[in-house]
C-alpha cells in the first residue's frame, strides 16, 4: 500500500480534516482530492453553486487527464464515476490508474426520461469502472445481473458518520420528535402517524410541500437551517424519525448516521441500506415504508419510555462509531487487491 498513489474527486471543501483521508495519507504514497473551485469564504454562494455543478463535467475531466500519473482514481459519487467512465470507456489508455467508483447505487422506482438516459450512460460508462462500491450487501448481486458486472467487482461499502458529531452534542433535550431530509422522504406517513402520539413534530425540509394544512402540533422549516442548528434540532429530539418511501429505494443513511452519532433514538424506514446499519430493537426501532400504524407505536414506545430510549440511542451512538474503521478496512482491502491483480508478484 506504500507506494500507492490515489487521486480523490468529491463534492466539498476539503480541508485535511476527513477522516478517511488522513487514514489514507499514512498508508499510501500520496493522495491528491479534486474538489470544486472556488468554495472559499467570501465567493457568492451562487457561484459556489454554479462550480460545484460543473464539477461533474470539469473535475472527471483534469481526472482523466492525470490518470497515467496516479495508480488509482476513486469516484466518491455516482456522476464523477459516470462521466469519468464514459471518458474511460471512450478513450482508454494501457497501464492507466484503475478507477474505483464509490456511491453505486440507482432508483429503480424511477421511469422518467431523463433518468432513463442517466441509467443508458451508466451502463455505456461500465466498462470504464474497475471496481464498484454500492450501497448495501443486497445490492451486489443485484446491480451484478443488472449491469453484468462480476461479483468479485463489486461490493458494499458503508458510509460513516461525521467525524466532528461525537462528543461535541450537549444540548438539551425537549418534548418534540424530529424529522430531517429531502431525498426519498415519506413525510405523509409521519403525518399520519403523528394523530396517534401525544408530541409536537418539527420536520425540516426544503423538498417537502405538504398536500393539506398542516396541524397546530407539526412545525415545517422549508428554509435551509445551518449545520449548527440542524445538529441542535437532532440533538436535542426525544425522538428522531426517519421516513422514507420504499424498501428498493436506498436513501437515508448519512440522516440516520448523524442521528445515531449523536445517541439520539431513531425510529427509521427498513430499506435495502438503512437495514446495514442498526440493529432492530436494539440501536434503531425499524418500521415498513407507508405504515403509519407500526410507526406511531414505535414512537409511543421511545415517548413513554424514556430510559429504553436513551439506552437506545447510547448503544446507536456506539454502532454508528464502529463505520470508521469498517469503511477503512474494505476500502484498503479493495485497493489491496486491485494492486495485486495488476502487479502480481
Amino acid at each position: 500500500m506504500h507506494d500507492l498513489n490515489l487521486l480523490i474527486m468529491v463534492t466539498w471543501k476539503e480541508e485535511g480534516k476527513w477522516r478517511l483521508y488522513r487514514l489514507l495519507k499514512s498508508r499510501c504514497r500520496s493522495v491528491h482530492i479534486l474538489q470544486p473551485f472556488l468554495l472559499k469564504e467570501g465567493v457568492h454562494p451562487w457561484i459556489k453553486r454554479c462550480s460545484r455543478l460543473l464539477s461533474e463535467f470539469y473535475l472527471p475531466l483534469i481526472a482523466w487527464k492525470r490518470r497515467k500519473h496516479c495508480d488509482f482514481i476513486i469516484s466518491w459519487t455516482m456522476r464523477f464515476g459516470i462521466c469519468y467512465g464514459v471518458l474511460n470507456r471512450l478513450f482508454p489508455s494501457k497501464g492507466s490508474a484503475k478507477h474505483v467508483l464509490c456511491d453505486f447505487h440507482i432508483n429503480p422506482t424511477r421511469k422518467d426520461p431523463v433518468y432513463r438516459l442517466r441509467l443508458k450512460l451508466l451502463s455505456f460508462s461500465v466498462p470504464g469502472i474497475d471496481f464498484f462500491l454500492c450501497t448495501s450487501t443486497r445490492e451486489e448481486r443485484i446491480y451484478s445481473e443488472m449491469f453484468r458486472i462480476p461479483i468479485d467487482a463489486i461490493r458494499f461499502f458503508p458510509i460513516a458518520p461525521p467525524g466532528d458529531l461525537p462528543g461535541s452534542c450537549t444540548f438539551p433535550v425537549e418534548d418534540y420528535v424530529f424529522s430531517y431530509g429531502n431525498s426519498d422522504r415519506d413525510y405523509e406517513t409521519l403525518l399520519r402517524a403523528a394523530k396517534d402520539f401525544d408530541a409536537r413534530v418539527v420536520i425540516v425540509s426544503q423538498a417537502y410541500s405538504p398536500k393539506t394544512a398542516l396541524p397546530d402540533s407539526v412545525v415545517l422549516l422549508q428554509d435551509k437551517v445551518a449545520w449548527r442548528d440542524l445538529v441542535r434540532l437532532i440533538a436535542g429530539a426525544r425522538v428522531v424519525v426517519m421516513p422514507l418511501q420504499d424498501f428498493n429505494i436506498s436513501a437515508g443513511q448519512t440522516a440516520m448516521l448523524e442521528t445515531m452519532i449523536m445517541g439520539r433514538p431513531l425510529v427509521v424506514t427498513s430499506n435495502m441500506a438503512t437495514v446495514e446499519y442498526a440493529t432492530h430493537l436494539q440501536s434503531a426501532l425499524f418500521y415498513d415504508a407507508g405504515d403509519a400504524e407500526q410507526l406511531a407505536s414505535h414512537v409511543r414506545l421511545l415517548l413513554e419510555n424514556r430510559e429504553l430510549a436513551e439506552e437506545m440511542g447510547r448503544k446507536a451512538g456506539w454502532e454508528a462509531g464502529r463505520f470508521f474503521d469498517l469503511q477503512a478496512s474494505i476500502l484498503l482491502d479493495v485497493l489491496q487487491r486491485l494492486a495485486e491483480a495488476r502487479d502480481p508478484k
